[in-house]
């Protein structure tokens, strides 16, 4: 059987009879483009007949789909007129190491992005798929992401719990009633108030800013450059930045429910937050 090589594919020849050949189209057995090709261009064989007459060799090539006519006339030219190497070999090399050239700059493009959003290399591929707060924790503290990510879902859960308790308590929220029996019932691994579970928690939100008995303190809020392009320091409710660390608790996926909840209990401690984190890495372990 002879081969011709084709960059990531290949062309079988294999002889049928003395003026019969069988084509083929072949995946090559090391391809030499960084995302190589999986689809032929033909799946089915074609035949060759080399005939001899008084006026010499004749070629012809049957069953070829027409879309590839053109081409094939132009590599049996080659093949007929031209000793020594297969002329497209180099061209195909040449433009395989321009692509994988290309692959390797966008790959590395697209890690300096994923680094610079993740605060280092990518987390797992569970955390990158949630929608919650991961990358704006991690651009934080990328450690406690990670030591979140590698807890067990019991301890995340704990977690989770923790995290929304300091948030209460940094925010004075701990000691009002409906507030207390939310987080007790959370603790213990009970259903949470269908208001803190419909509409992302609006019902209770909405009950937070109404309650005469909620205190009313503020925090800076300081916006990222890295992030957003400027930098402001601007006062935010602290309660209301609290609460959606206990929000996070009605998330049933006790990864998220961390993440949230740690990360809405870093934004409540304001300027205090560093202070935070050094607590969570030691509550967290």
């Amino acid at each position: 059987m002879g081969v011709l090589p084709a960059g990531d594919l290949e062309v079988r020849l294999e002889r049928v009879d003395g003026e019969t050949l069988r084509w083929s189209w072949a995946t090559a057995d090391e391809p030499i483009f960084p995302h190589p090709l999986a689809t032929l261009p033909d799946d089915e064989p074609s035949t060759v007949r080399l005939t001899s007459g008084p006026d010499g060799f004749t070629l012809r090539h049957e069953g070829v789909l027409g879309r590839h006519a053109f081409a094939l006339g132009l590599i049996w030219d080659q093949l007929l007129d031209t000793a020594g190497p297969y002329p497209w070999v180099e061209t195909l090399r040449r433009q395989a190491a321009e692509a994988t050239a290309q692959a390797e700059k966008t790959r590395r493009l697209r890690a300096e992005r994923e680094a610079e959003r993740w605060g280092g290399p990518p987390p797992s591929d569970r955390v990158r798929g949630l929608l919650s707060q991961a990358q704006s924790l991690a651009r934080m503290d990328r450690p406690i992401l990670d030591r979140i990510d590698a807890l067990p879902a019991a301890r995340q859960r704990e977690a989770a719990c923790w995290a929304a308790r300091r948030a209460m308590r940094v925010a004075g929220l701990e000691g009002i009633g409906w507030i207390a029996e939310v987080l007790a019932a959370a603790e213990a691994d009970h259903p949470l108030p269908p208001s803190f579970t419909e509409q992302g928690g609006a019902p209770a939100f909405h009950r937070l800013l109404s309650d005469p008995e909620v205190p009313h303190t503020t925090v800076p809020l300081r916006i990222d450059s890295k992030t957003f392009g400027i930098h402001s320091v601007t006062e935010m409710l602290q309660q209301a930045a609290a609460f959606p660390a206990l929000l996070a608790l009605a998330n049933d996926d006790p990864l998220a429910a961390a993440i949230d909840a740690v990360y809405n209990a870093a934004i409540a401690h304001g300027d205090d937050r560093d202070r935070f984190f050094t607590d969570a890495h030691t509550a967290l372990r």
